[in-house]
């Protein structure tokens, strides 16, 4: 009788066992087009998210340590801010940030795309690029002649752009190979835009250093940096609320019509940077007025782009649906960069920095990090109304955005020095993003929780693919 039951229990297991297989043969055999991203892309944003979090704080902890000990290379930042600053912003956009973009890219894009267009050597090879290129960019800080300087910031410029460049075959691989069609994707043409600009992107990068001795070519590749940062920040921001929460905020077929007036604002804030360049002028001249007003229409209109109102009446009325804060206040921080370019006429001698400051240490940053922890958040499973919503970073990010207004307020009024608003500014950004950066790697390299392959919301894409 034991040996009939043992014989019966066998059968039925080996029948169990069966089924089970023949489920899962059907479950791959309808997904097996989704293998290759899968065991590659997906998943892959972490070792970028790390690299992005440990050179933040080198960054930040360099430009502290100079700015404190006032050294030779603050001295000679202060004397040549234009091609200087040129440096400091190849830095931040080519390097840290853009870590974290090509880390969300690879992550998510394969999922929503239905595509695998980009190969683990790539990401290898971005990522020694990227480090080996602010490495390099490290060491320049610490050289003692402007000579040295530039020998190795241009190799440090010229490795992030090759960086860059790697991203621009896998970018337009995605776009040809796509299988999301434009009616149904909810970020629209936005959603492959950047990816496919980025080859072009590091060209002008590299160009626009090695001519930097020739009028206009410094301040047409800022503005171009600017301009992809922008663009970057709208596709985040639409991407979180229209894609990721499916707020509805902006009808997909609508999106290209309004994508068309940002671009021309973006050109012509460009085409006048660049005349005023050449202009070289000492003086507020029309051509410099034409670039703050159309960097200042440029942050306007993507702010209008995004349904602002649509968006404030879903996040904090009738009980306020879940989101990312970082994201919100991103989108929020806008009309206030655009002021800032509207009245830029009081920086003739550093072009820009109203409007390029406050707009890549306000809007860009809360962007990029605020949906690059979501993303994390995603792939944990997370209830996304029981998310952190970094009160600390917020708190210093408030501190120094009060502290920004008052030193352009009083700038802008002729109201006195403004050496306390700017150390305070200087001080809470710094404290806001240590806090936020550290937080950042203990989520994602030190976090106990369970960790998954696929994000929450983004297997859907995976669902309706494998029934195409």
């Amino acid at each position: 009788m034991y040996k009939a039951m043992n014989s019966d229990w066998e059968l039925c297991s080996t029948r169990n066992h069966r089924q089970r297989t023949y489920t899962l043969w059907v479950l791959l055999g309808a997904m097996s087009k989704f293998a290759s991203f899968r065991t590659t892309s997906t998943g892959s944003y972490l070792a970028l998210f790390f690299a992005s979090g440990l050179t933040t704080v080198l960054f930040i902890a360099t430009m502290v340590y100079h700015y404190s000990t006032k050294s030779t290379y603050y001295e000679i930042l202060s004397a040549d801010y234009s091609s200087m600053m040129y440096l400091i912003l190849a830095w931040v956009c080519l390097g840290w940030l853009m870590a974290l973009i090509a880390g969300i890219g690879f992550d998510v894009l394969p999922l929503i795309h239905g595509a695998a267009p980009f190969h683990e050597s790539t990401m290898r090879q971005f990522i020694i690029l990227n480090i080996s290129g602010q490495f390099l960019l490290t060491l320049s800080t610490f050289m003692s002649t402007r000579e040295m300087i530039d020998e190795f910031s241009t190799v440090g410029i010229v490795l992030l752009s090759l960086g860059v460049l790697l991203l621009g075959l896998p970018g337009r691989r995605l776009v040809s190979e796509s299988k999301m069609s434009k009616d149904k994707d909810e970020v629209g043409v936005m959603s492959v835009l950047p990816g496919a600009v980025f080859p072009f992107f590091a060209t002008t990068i590299i160009v626009c250093w090695l001519l930097r001795d020739t009028a206009g070519m410094l301040e047409l590749g800022r503005s171009f940096m600017v301009a992809l940062y922008i663009l970057v920040t709208v596709v985040i921001i639409v991407s979180h609320f229209n894609r990721r929460l499916n707020w509805g905020i902006i009808a997909p077929e609508k999106i290209q019509t309004r994508l068309t007036v940002f671009a021309v604002f973006l050109c012509l804030h460009i085409l006048f940077s660049f005349l005023t360049g050449r202009e070289g002028s000492d003086t507020h001249t029309l051509l410099a007025q034409m670039s703050d007003y159309s960097l200042g229409l440029a942050l306007l209109w993507a702010f209008i782009l995004c349904n602002p109102l649509d968006v404030a009446k879903k996040a904090l009325f009738n009980g306020g649906m879940g989101h990312n804060r970082l994201v919100f206040a991103a989108l929020w921080m806008l009309p206030f960069c655009s002021f800032h370019a509207f009245n830029s006429s009081h920086y003739i001698d550093r072009p820009g920095t109203p409007g390029y400051a406050t707009f890549l240490s306000t809007s860009a940053l809360l962007a990029i990090w605020g949906y690059s922890m979501y993303l994390h958040e995603d792939h944990l499973h997370i209830n996304i109304h029981k998310r952190s919503s970094s009160p600390l970073f917020l708190m210093f990010f408030l501190i120094g955005f009060v502290s920004i207004q008052m030193l352009y307020i009083k700038n802008w009024l002729d109201l006195g020095p403004t050496n306390t608003e700017q150390t305070i500014w200087i001080a809470s950004i710094v404290i806001g993003s240590i806090l936020l950066t550290v937080d950042f790697l203990r989520r994602t390299m030190l976090s106990f929780d369970t960790w998954h392959r696929i994000p929450m919301f983004y297997g859907r894409y995976i669902q309706d693919k494998s029934l195409e």
